[in-house]
């Protein structure tokens, strides 16, 4: 199964290529918002991972480009913190949920798992449509 990895850390791609070795994900790597949006157009990619620091635009403006890039795609902003205001931003963007770095290769497959359970089955959908994630 595909994750594209919307990144210019190198250290990002390292580590997550690392955690990912020997498991059904396969990454895929993208430098920038333009090339994430690029790779959801040529790739079945259920999951983004999204660094905070993503250049181009604001996080948020990069949360709500490659949600709406692909219907029913999660989208996990990559971060250095983590904390409920966060999280509740997230959402309102359109985000599915905040990884925080150094990565857990527990945290990271959990994380993978439940992200795309919640993509393919788009459950639950709230009365406004929207699919909620927690």
């Amino acid at each position: 199964m595909n994750v594209l990895l919307a990144s210019s850390r190198e250290e990002d791609r390292r580590d997550l290529e690392a955690i990912l070795e020997g498991t059904r994900w396969k990454l895929t790597a993208a430098g920038s918002r333009a090339e994430a949006e690029q790779a959801l157009g040529d790739l079945d990619v259920p999951i983004v991972l999204c660094d905070r620091d993503l250049q181009g635009s604001c996080w948020q403006e990069n949360v709500r480009a490659l949600a709406t890039a692909r219907r029913g795609a999660c989208v996990i902003l990559l971060s250095n913190v983590s904390d409920p205001y966060l999280w509740d931003e997230m959402v309102q963007r359109g985000g599915f949920d905040v990884l925080t770095r150094p990565f857990e290769k527990q945290a990271v497959l959990s994380m993978l798992l439940f992200a795309y359970t919640h993509c393919r089955t788009a459950w639950p959908i709230a009365p406004s449509g929207h699919v909620g994630t927690r």
